[in-house]
């Protein structure tokens, strides 16, 4: 580190001697010292704010650990910026480079540590290239330069003895952290390995695609959309045709699908920071490292490893994740994090892995599918069990070019080109869109299918390469559907329905396809009605699993029915009646009828009659003559509006939380604003009356800021 003692009396000309290893000397000075204090600062909010190191020992080394990368990062740039500018300042005194290039280095920080945290305070969900974000990143920008140039000229006045100090601490530190990191990674390299407990299972593949409806996909019977390794994936394997989501919106609907159980008894019935599962219940990959065999042996922790890879507002913190040793999380900008290994989960939560991550994601536009495709081939010779979250038919509706080009007509000039959140919010206010502009976002959505059928064909082809595929239970599904804009209601009372959290045929008939040609036939199409809960039986049941048994007789229950009598073709159905709900409704559908009603008729002090009152909010659409649910039978067809009101009161009697249980996000709430504004009051549905949130089974400690958008996001609520 330079002396600043030494320019006395040399100035310019002992600046000029001591030549490009001075500028280089000053670079490695500042580099140090920068990543001193920044690793040191950005460690502690990361452990105080998220990450929690457990003990003493595991704060040292991982606050270490953050100067070391602090420190080479910020090394490898004032190196470069050095011999960059090298030419421009190599006439200046030792101690001016050495403090142009400290104040470079605190100005950098800076600048990101303001312009990351002021988020949430300006402009919070515009686009990142937006020019309100555009202009609080140049101001964020002079003002962390200005602040890095005073840092640098405090930081330089100091001795030399005092500067000597500091870059031996840094040393030590990164010394120390390197050791730490080492430690660290060896600890979880056994899972997975194969033995005689696992060697006759195979890896388990559950790729779920977010907002998925299934009559967009071509072995659904849509000819327009392309869709092949979907529908080639079907060709080898099973295709349900009935199936059903358990509610139309995402955290809720994947309790339902990695637990085998209806939300509320799940228990995770809506999305809020910090809100989790209960504790007890059993997920998928949990239940992999556990289970018992029908032939009576037992599953141990080691045997299956478990990743899962996040593109949008899931969370790990939920409780959702539990039983999977390693995660990512697009949204929150976390690379793999190893969730036995402190200084993995520690490092996830630094301002540069944040960072460097959602940059990593604007030039991979299939980071998710990158990291799960390096995931998989670390460990190709082990056994695992892994999730995959695509998001590209999710709001914001923005394909890449090649697929977007499908679809979209040539001529549209329209101010379409990309469809996010507040373009719904417009829409669902009464902002007029034309013909043209709706075709555009249906190209939108549709190119948002085949990427995401091309992201699978990637992951489907890595498992080829890597000899594993026929190895691998493949499963392709959804958490719930999407609306692109098609009219519900009758008469006067027609809306224009987007994105999802409505109870339609669209947001919750979902695909379900999977395939291995050890353990499934080929070609097989089921048209009986299923459900998601049906996958963990029916994954347990292939891998000759018994089913998770645990104490509590009301929350244990596993809801879901094993498929494989239906794939074998011994029975011609697994159940009556499908079961979904929202925060606003509820659901009840056989095979030809879907019932619709109001949670708060259920409260009433005779539901019936609230349910049939003539003002109340209850549809009865026969779906499989009228699948867009434009005609309202609940008048007409009275003993089947009974049937189904009767199979959804045992239904409802059989959860162990109330229909009281779910609160009412904002989202819910306009669409409750816009019931109202026509005509559904008195007796209907409003927005008071609806449900707030009930006393749910606790689940632990808070995770955090498990539902937070990421800065590129466009401000909606998670769902």
């Amino acid at each position: 580190m330079t002396n600043t003692n030494d320019s006395k009396g040399s100035g310019a000309d002992a600046g000029a001697r001591d030549g490009l290893l001075g500028t280089l000397r000053a670079a490695l000075g500042a580099g140090l010292l920068v990543g001193l204090v920044f690793g040191l600062v950005d460690g502690v909010v990361a452990g105080v704010r998220a990450a929690r190191p457990d003990g003493a020992v595991e704060w040292a080394g991982c606050l270490s650990a953050a100067v070391l990368t602090y420190a080479v990062l910020w090394v490898a740039l004032l190196l470069a910026c050095g011999l960059l500018f090298h030419p421009l300042i190599r006439a200046r005194a030792s101690v001016d480079r050495f403090r142009w290039l400290l104040a470079t280095g605190f100005g950098g920080s800076l600048f990101l540590e303001l312009y990351w945290w002021s988020r949430p305070y300006l402009f919070y969900g515009e686009h990142s290239m937006s020019p309100q974000r555009l202009a609080v990143a140049a101001g964020c920008l002079v003002v962390g330069m200005g602040l890095g140039v005073v840092l640098a000229s405090a930081f330089a006045k100091l001795s030399g003895a005092a500067h000597a100090r500091l870059r031996w601490i840094a040393i030590l530190l990164c010394v120390g952290g390197a050791i730490f990191i080492r430690a660290e990674d060896a600890e979880s390299a056994s899972r997975g390995a194969i033995t005689d407990r696992n060697e006759d299972l195979p890896n388990v593949l559950l790729v779920v695609v977010d907002a998925l409806r299934a009559d967009v996909i071509g072995c659904y019977g849509n000819t327009e959309v392309q869709t092949p390794r979907i529908d080639a994936l079907a060709a080898r394997g099973v295709k349900f045709d009935a199936c059903y989501a358990q509610a139309p919106y995402t955290w809720t609907s994947f309790g339902s699908i990695l637990t085998g159980k209806y939300p509320r008894r799940h228990g995770l019935v809506y999305q809020e920071a910090g809100r989790r599962m209960q504790q007890s219940n059993t997920t998928l990959p949990y239940h992999l490292k556990t289970a018992e065999s029908k032939d009576g042996h037992h599953l141990h922790d080691h045997d299956y490893a478990g990743g899962t890879f996040l593109t949008g507002a899931l969370s790990h913190g939920t409780g959702l994740m539990r039983g999977f040793d390693a995660y990512t999380e697009m949204m929150m900008g976390h690379d793999l994090v190893q969730i036995d290994n402190a200084w993995s989960v520690f490092k996830s939560e630094l301002l540069y892995s944040i960072v460097k991550n959602k940059l990593q994601q604007r030039v991979d536009s299939d980071l998710v599918v990158t990291m799960a495709r390096d995931w998989m081939r670390k460990h190709q010779d082990k056994r695992w069990v892994a999730m995959v979250h695509l998001y590209s038919t999710h709001t914001p509706y923005d394909p890449p070019k090649e697929f977007l080009d499908l679809y979209a007509d040539p001529d549209y000039d329209g101010p379409l080109e990309s469809f996010y959140a507040h373009h719904r919010i417009a829409l669902e206010q009464g902002a007029e869109a034309s013909e043209a502009d709706i075709r555009q976002i249906e190209a939108l959505y549709k190119g948002g299918v085949t990427e995401a059928d091309h992201q699978i064909g990637q992951l489907l082809d890595e498992l080829e390469r890597l000899g594993v595929l026929e190895d691998t239970l493949v499963i392709v599904t959804s958490d719930h559907g999407e609306s692109l804009g098609e009219p519900h209601g009758e008469g006067d009372k027609i809306r224009a329905l987007w994105e999802h959290n409505h109870m339609v045929e669209t947001n919750l008939r979902i695909p379900l396809v999977m395939a291995n040609s050890y353990l499934l036939p080929h070609g097989v199409e089921v048209d009986a009605l299923v459900e998601t809960v049906d996958l963990l039986p029916t994954i347990c049941d292939l891998l000759g699993l018994e089913l998770p048994r645990l104490d509590d007789e009301a929350y244990d229950v596993v809801d879901g029915k094993s498929l494989v009598p239906l794939i074998q073709g011994t029975v011609d159905r697994v159940r009556d009646y499908s079961f979904a709900e929202n925060p606003a409704f509820l659901s009840v559908h056989d095979e030809r009828w879907r019932l619709v009603v109001e949670r708060a008729a259920l409260e009433a002090q005779d539901p019936a009659a609230a349910v049939f009152d003539e003002k109340a909010y209850t549809r009865l659409f026969d779906v499989k003559n009228d699948p867009g649910e434009t005609r309202n039978l609940v008048r007409e067809q009275p003993e089947t509006a009974r049937r189904l009101l009767d199979a959804m009161f045992e239904w409802n009697e059989d959860m162990p939380l109330p229909v009281s249980v779910m609160i009412v996000d904002d989202r819910t709430r306009d669409q409750i604003e816009q019931l109202e504004a026509l005509g559904y009051t008195d007796g209907g549905i409003t927005a008071d009356n609806v449900p707030g949130a009930g006393d749910g089974p606790s689940g632990g400690d808070s995770a955090g800021d498990d539902a937070a958008e990421d800065g590129d996001a466009d401000g909606s609520a998670p769902e």
